[in-house]
């Protein structure tokens, strides 16, 4: 009776936490899924992001965004090095590009982390069949969602 109670216990943890699935991911292929042409709208600004393989080690992109005839536009770069991918993006407010590292992702999910960085601090992308979900906010969990759908 014991073991059926603890597996019991067992399977039903593994339901309720996904994340128990979730492997690191240590291969930039293993985000293939982010690759590809990405619209949002929101509110009255459209937003975009396009991400493309450079190479096995690389995947460069770009983000922006266009209100009222003004367009703002970043340089992304996904990279893989020392055991670890990166989340680089080249904003016109900074000099330097801001670097996030992939904290955890699975098959349809990543999230990349810079506590010391301003805003944002986490950038949470998530893959539901043909919609791109990316969540930028604090890591308080304050921000805003941008629901992007395969151009």
């Amino acid at each position: 009776m014991y073991w059926l109670v603890r597996a019991l216990l067992i399977s039903l943890l593994m339901a309720l936490s996904p994340s128990l699935y979730a492997t690191p991911c240590h291969q930039l292929e293993q985000l293939n899924w982010l690759l590809g042409d990405w619209q949002a709208q929101k509110d009255d600004k459209r937003y975009w992001e396009n991400w493309q393989k450079v190479s096995e080690h690389s995947f460069e992109g770009q983000a922006g965004s266009t209100h009222n005839k003004e367009q703002s536009q970043e340089a992304l770069r996904l990279v893989q090095m020392q055991g670890q991918i990166f989340y680089l993006a080249k904003v016109s407010e900074n000099h330097l590009p801001i670097a996030f590292v992939l904290e955890n992702c699975s098959a349809s999910e990543a999230v990349f982390v810079n506590p010391a960085h301003d805003f944002p601090q986490r950038l949470h992308y998530q893959r539901q069949q043909n919609k791109l979900v990316v969540r930028v906010e604090s890591m308080q969990g304050e921000g805003f969602t941008l629901h992007f759908l395969r151009e």
